[in-house]
């Protein structure tokens, strides 16, 4: 092992990148089940202005849930620039998830 992978090794130690990692588990999770939420409510796409989205990370789970085809990206609102609905896939999982006391 060189150099640079033993950097990388002693940083994922620390309190802060062990949170950080974590939280890049999570944050999808607590976003989609936002969307759902919201969704299952309304019946209605849910608006960009409703979610909290707070820096790159959060900009970053919601292109990460529509790759994975978990939510559908939309510019059908005049009062927000896109909006968000869950996928029958996206529904399942948040419904397990639920059902798993995960989110």
């Amino acid at each position: 092992m060189g150099v640079f992978e033993d950097f990388v090794d002693l940083i994922k130690q620390t309190e802060t990148m062990q949170a950080l990692l974590q939280g890049l588990e999570r944050e999808p999770a607590k976003l989609l089940s936002a969307i759902c939420r919201e969704y299952e409510v309304t019946g209605k796409a849910v608006p960009d202005h409703h979610l909290n989205l707070a820096g790159y990370l959060s900009e970053a789970v919601l292109r990460a849930l529509v790759s994975a085809n978990l939510i559908t990206k939309e510019r059908e609102d005049r009062f927000s620039l896109y909006v968000y609905k869950p996928t029958e896939e996206g529904l399942k999982y948040y419904k397990s998830m639920l059902g798993e006391k995960k989110i």
